[in-house]
């Protein structure tokens, strides 16, 4: 993107480069600014801020938009409406909405980059090892109106008493004393964690959408600089932050949206040499989208929503041997090299003592887990369409006319006494 704008205000052209965090401002006009960019020809501002300043604007010849999967919103297309005649570039690594709307909408072409694996394997991002445990009931997990999981349902999913023990656990054992950024599901669970953290004797701060602005700055400098050892947060720095130091991510707030998966899991993959991050993720979310370096096929086509065939959870074993999480097809464990038996147990739901199981990438074929991530056109039986309607939040009726419907036996009503 730098590079892009220097050539663009060598000519004299003026720049306009969109972003949608405060944090992220300073850190492109630094990166811009050591790149060689004029920057008396390139603004750089929030989106909200350059939407009240579009009359002041200088006209843009060229328009760059970060995290470009926002696009949709109104207040992009406002911008985008005010400059036609502007190009525009967009960037980012998850050209993908919850809604399941394309980017066609906006963008007339995707330019594919190289994928994760080739990014990692020529030391453009971080390798890493990922932990994936069993502390939450996701079949407790409903959507609401946003297409996501609801506040309600993450509360009811999350087993609070059990989580922060467990967390600092294996915080101690994957990853004690590298700096860390806590992804959690609200700001009241963002709040306990930090303490947690601070009364375990590593340095922890918290912040949400609600914190200000002076503060939010402060603690971001503090975690920056080392000073801040662990940084929770809810609903913040899920993209664009550039921390190249921070080296592990927990992950306690589950999604059902692969944007935000692969945004937050990622974080803690800026490439430095010798690093290898850490993914500790709580909540499960691997079994619904695999890991981050999984082959997915980008669009900008609209996709039927919430319906990944390319995206769904891997088929995954656990080695009894070592508790590492390793494709189902793999026979010999990569981690101890215990052989496989013919048949392991999926994980199930286990106690605060519960240890994690560490996840491994390779080529596997896709399958679906878990009820809510089916299709109703795959079920069988009056009784497959019952449980995924109850993981749907449907009502009872629904699944009784799906069934008759399509012939399936219905279950008997009893009779009264």
């Amino acid at each position: 993107m730098a590079e892009i704008a220097r050539m663009t205000t060598e000519r004299g052209n003026e720049v306009l480069f969109i972003v949608h965090r405060r944090e992220i401002v300073e850190q492109v006009k630094r990166t811009f600014t050591a790149w060689g960019v004029n920057m008396n020809h390139c603004y750089v501002g929030m989106v909200q801020t350059v939407t009240r300043r579009l009359e002041k604007l200088k006209p843009p010849q060229l328009i760059l938009c970060d995290e470009a999967h926002h696009s949709l919103a109104i207040s992009y297309k406002r911008i985008f409406e005010r400059f036609p005649e502007a190009s525009l570039v967009g960037f980012t690594a998850t050209p993908s909405r919850l809604s399941g709307n394309g980017m066609g909408e906006v963008y007339q072409d995707l330019i594919l980059g190289p994928k994760v694996d080739w990014l990692i394997d020529n030391n453009y991002l971080a390798p890493f090892d990922y932990y994936a445990p069993t502390l939450i009931d996701v079949n407790k997990l409903k959507r609401d109106s946003t297409g996501d999981f609801s506040n309600k349902s993450m509360d009811d999913a999350i087993k609070v008493r059990a989580i922060f023990g467990n967390v600092l656990k294996t915080y101690k054992r994957l990853a004690e004393n590298t700096k860390t950024i806590v992804y959690t599901h609200n700001v009241q669970s963002s709040i306990d964690t930090a303490k947690a953290f601070n009364a375990a004797g590593y340095p922890a701060e918290q912040v949400d959408g609600k914190t200000s602005v002076k503060t939010r700055s402060r603690v971001m400098n503090s975690f920056r600089t080392g000073k801040t050892l662990i940084l929770v947060n809810a609903e913040l720095f899920g993209e664009g932050v550039d921390v190249p130091d921070c080296q592990t991510v927990i992950m306690l707030r589950p999604t059902d949206s692969l944007t935000l998966f692969i945004q937050q899991s990622m974080r803690g993959m800026r490439y430095r040499p010798g690093k290898r991050a850490v993914i500790i993720d709580h909540v499960a979310n691997v079994w619904r989208f695999g890991p981050p370096d999984m082959p997915r096929n980008w669009t900008l086509d609209n996709r039927k929503k919430r319906t990944r065939k390319q995206d769904d959870a891997p088929a995954i074993r656990t080695c009894p041997q070592c508790f590492a999480v390793i494709p189902g097809g793999v026979t010999v464990c990569p981690v101890c090299g215990f052989i496989q038996p013919k048949q392991v147990a999926k994980p199930q739901d286990v106690d605060e003592t519960a240890k994690l199981k560490k996840v491994t990438t390779a080529d596997f074929k896709m399958q679906v887990h878990h009820p809510d991530r089916r299709d109703p056109e795959q079920a069988n039986n009056f009784e497959d369409l019952a449980s995924i309607g109850k993981t749907r939040g449907y009502k009872p009726g629904w699944a009784y006319y799906q069934a008759k419907a399509r012939g399936f036996k219905l279950p008997q009503k009893k009779r009264r006494a």
